[in-house]
């Protein structure tokens, strides 16, 4: 194929529209055969012309000039932070003409179809869902992925339910009691996420790899939970009486290793996972106060609490609140983080044990990808930024 007929196919993408199967069979042969270099510079161009994440916009006939004189320079240049979030737009335009043409530990090669593609589509490993454990009072489990909607037990005067949208709830008596408080636990695996509300009507998202600890029933002198690994809380403001008349607002307290978040009515996100060096704090709206022993600090929306592992006081940051939520909604979001910060979220997300080979890569990486994709494309967007890879059934070796 021409080079002017390839431009007027990767045009026509960037115009919004959709390549037709002939088109994108004409685009992968082209691709396939690219030399290595001459494959990512062409990414490497295209990218900064056309491409936004994470969304591809319809560029203007300026855009389009530009598309045609950056593919027509085919240079490579080094990068210390590698914004390859912008590939998942081009991705998106050739993942079905270049999946044939994908490969791993940096070898590029063209496979027929109905060959090597086909079986890597069998061995390719799906992104996480929504599955979760919930432990009852009693010991009893119920894995609820697997568990019919509508109510699932009833512990007391509160009702467990499954919602038809895939939610956990709480129905009855829960924003605040004196009685024996019964605990329930609801624990994520790798590869998965849950949503739920809580006895009081506060919401809870929980991460992959994660578990909270809570009451069926809240006391009247205050709401606290236990969290190990990330969640994102929006809690509900409760108003109780006070013993000598009158009304209080019922504090939350969420409770993670050794520190814990107060509050009383407030949206916030807390990743504490064993594996990170610190617990981060993200608020988003109201205010929370962050405590471990002596040490205290209050934070504002769009600030970032954050304590090393065994530290003693916390330090506030401004918070780049889209990479803290991006998990919530949808997709990875990396801001300069290394190989490392990266692995460990795909990783727990996926599902899958990652290995290094020499000294990993110094490089930030910089940009979003949908935690729908499956791992394969995660990878090669990785590897289109120069990153190694070999994978060996749920076991990923990063080369340096």
């Amino acid at each position: 194929m021409e080079q002017d007929q390839i431009t007027a196919l990767l045009e026509k993408f960037a115009g919004g529209a959709t390549l037709s199967d002939e088109e994108q069979q004409a685009l992968s042969q082209y691709m396939s055969a690219l030399p290595e270099e001459q494959f990512r510079a062409m990414m490497d161009r295209y990218e900064q012309v056309v491409l936004r994440a994470p969304a591809t916009p319809k560029p203007d006939r300026q855009l389009l000039a530009q598309v045609r004189e950056k593919i027509a320079a085919l240079e490579t240049e080094p990068r210390k932070v590698v914004r390859w979030w912008r590939y998942a737009a081009a991705a998106a335009v050739l993942v079905g003409a270049l999946s044939a043409g994908w490969y791993f530990a940096g070898h590029h090669t063209t496979t027929p179809a109905g060959g090597q593609a086909d079986q890597l589509a069998r061995q390719d490993i799906a992104p996480g869902g929504n599955k979760a454990v919930l432990t009852l009072a009693n010991g009893h489990t119920v894995v609820l992925d697997d568990a019919q909607n509508g109510t699932i037990c009833q512990q007391g005067a509160v009702k467990v339910i499954k919602l038809n949208n895939g939610e956990l709830a709480y129905a009855g008596e829960g924003a605040a009691t004196t009685g024996k408080v019964m605990y329930n636990t609801i624990t994520t695996p790798r590869g998965g996420q849950y949503q739920v509300i809580l006895p009081d009507g506060s919401k809870v998202w929980l991460n992959a790899a994660s578990s909270l600890r809570f009451p069926v029933s809240f006391r009247e002198d205050g709401r606290e939970v236990e969290l190990n690994g990330e969640a994102y809380f929006e809690i509900a403001g409760i108003t109780v009486p006070n013993k000598g008349g009158g009304t209080h607002k019922c504090p939350f307290r969420v409770k993670t290793g050794d520190m814990s978040v107060e509050v009383l009515g407030t949206h916030f996100n807390v990743a504490g996972y064993n594996d990170e060096q610190t617990v981060k704090t993200t608020l988003t709206e109201g205010s929370v106060k962050l405590v471990k022993g002596n040490a205290n600090t209050v934070i504002r929306p769009g600030d970032q609490g954050i304590l090393e592992h065994n530290g003693q006081s916390f330090k506030v940051v401004p918070a780049n609140v889209e990479e803290v939520l991006a998990w919530k909604n949808g997709y990875f979001f990396f801001d300069k983080a290394d190989i490392q910060t990266v692995m460990r979220q795909i990783a727990r997300w996926y599902d899958v044990e990652v290995i290094y080979e020499g000294t990993p890569t110094a490089r930030e990486f910089v940009g979003s990808i949908s935690r729908r994709e499956k791992l394969s494309k995660v990878l090669r967007l990785l590897e289109l930024s120069h990153v190694r890879f070999r994978v060996e059934g749920r076991k990923i070796i990063v080369i340096s």
